[in-house]
């Protein structure tokens, strides 16, 4: 219970404080000298969300033919990120950066309730209404509006997906409730996915899951609906403190490393103040909640409202259902840290036997935790390699596919 109180206490401060941030998703691609673009994208729930875009670049070494032929990316944040984290690492080492460079077209959605999606047709973030969702809400109506604007935009039928953490467990719900969706993707590559948690270990999520009621009981006394949100004093504390020093440097890592597992590759002192600009960006309780029974239950399942009657009137049952994991129908790169505390290997394992009709394949990246994916100097070559050289294998077979049918 005292680890709910100081995770709830920190939640309300920041909540306090306001909005006036430092930097933004397009600030960090322009010190690039690279175009980028914000586009907004409404939900079928009235969700107003900002989707940043990095086009492919026009010149030389893109010619039009290879942008043509090569569909787009769409990379989706994990929880309490944005954009931005895939982004911030830079030149050489983020992943959106790297396949600009490689000639596609780059979406970086925001989730609602996040830094960059606060806004609603007719809500506002201080009414309770707008922060009544979960990741289930994100997976059913922002990934289809984003995915649906993205092809759009685009003229492309169908796209390439890489989702971290959240961004996986999104991608999941909206196959799995929304099967005809599969058609829209040419793959998807799952890193660090989560899905099972019933082998989690790290220590303060497992603890807080465990007093899942007890949280629940605070936020409710607190009145608060929105945990973590980014202001100025958070993102200014964070960078200042956690790199002042060396002590404080270990003491900003060893914090993180006991929620997201120890790395083999810890982020380096000069990288952790960018990080630390854009994360957190903030979620809703529901999130954290709804996470938080999937520890508890070890099922893949929708929201439980707790009380059977409420969970009938939702579903028609008294207990949440299982997603639908055999609606995904996909081929899949799968990349799992061995040092991961939030997606076990057994875990992850479940998911790709349950993953029976996609095509799966599994990578085990050795010594990776649940941020590595993001942040580690070696992910480049680890990771975005494989899902680069498997995206233009597909989009070179399908354009030779197309050119047979001209003929």
């Amino acid at each position: 219970m005292k680890l709910c109180v100081v995770f709830l206490l920190i939640s309300c401060l920041s909540a306090s404080l306001g909005q006036r941030l430092i930097d933004s998703v397009c600030q960090m691609v322009q010190r690039h000298r690279l175009e980028c673009q914000v586009h907004r994208v409404e939900t079928a729930d009235g969700y107003l969300l900002s989707v940043h875009r990095i086009p492919a670049p026009r010149n030389q070494s893109c010619p039009h033919g290879t942008r043509a032929r090569l569909r787009p990316f769409v990379l989706m944040h994990g929880l309490l990120g944005s954009a931005a984290d895939f982004v911030t690492a830079g030149p050489g080492r983020a992943l959106a950066l790297q396949l600009h460079r490689r000639c596609f077209d780059v979406w970086l959605p925001n989730a609602r309730g996040t830094t960059h999606s606060r806004r609603h047709r007719t809500l506002q973030t201080s009414q309770a209404r707008f922060w009544q969702f979960s990741w289930h809400e994100i997976g059913l109506y922002d990934l289809p509006a984003i995915v649906d604007h993205v092809l759009a935009m685009t003229g492309h039928r169908q796209m390439h997906y890489v989702g971290h953490s959240q961004g996986t467990t999104v991608l999941l719900v909206l196959l799995s409730q929304r099967p005809e969706y599969n058609a829209r993707f040419a793959n998807a590559a799952l890193m660090a996915p989560v899905a099972f948690l019933k082998h989690l270990s790290s220590p303060p999520l497992r603890l807080l899951a465990s007093d899942s009621t007890g949280a629940t009981l605070l936020l409710n006394k607190l009145g608060l609906n929105e945990l973590l949100p980014a202001t100025a004093l958070t993102q200014v504390g964070g960078q200042f403190f956690c790199s002042a020093t060396l002590p404080t440097y270990t003491l900003c890592t060893l914090f993180t490393s006991l929620y997201v597992g120890f790395s083999d590759y810890p982020v380096d002192r000069n990288l952790l103040p960018r990080i630390l600009e854009t994360i957190p960006a903030g979620i809703s309780r529901g999130q954290l909640l709804h996470f938080g029974q999937l520890i508890n239950s070890g099922k893949f399942q929708q929201y439980d409202y707790r009380l059977p009657r409420l969970n009938m009137l939702r579903y028609g049952q008294a207990t949440p259902p299982s997603y639908q994991l055999r609606n995904v129908r996909l081929q899949l790169q799968i990349f799992h840290g061995t040092r991961d505390a939030l997606s076990s290997q057994a875990d992850v394992q479940r998911l790709v036997n349950e993953l029976r009709q996609s095509r799966t394949q599994l990578y085990q990246v050795p010594g990776y935790n649940h941020i590595d994916f993001l942040f580690a100097v070696t992910a480049t070559q680890m990771v975005y390699e494989r899902i680069i050289q498997q995206a233009w294998q597909l989009d070179a077979a399908a354009a030779a596919t197309a050119a047979l049918q001209d003929r």
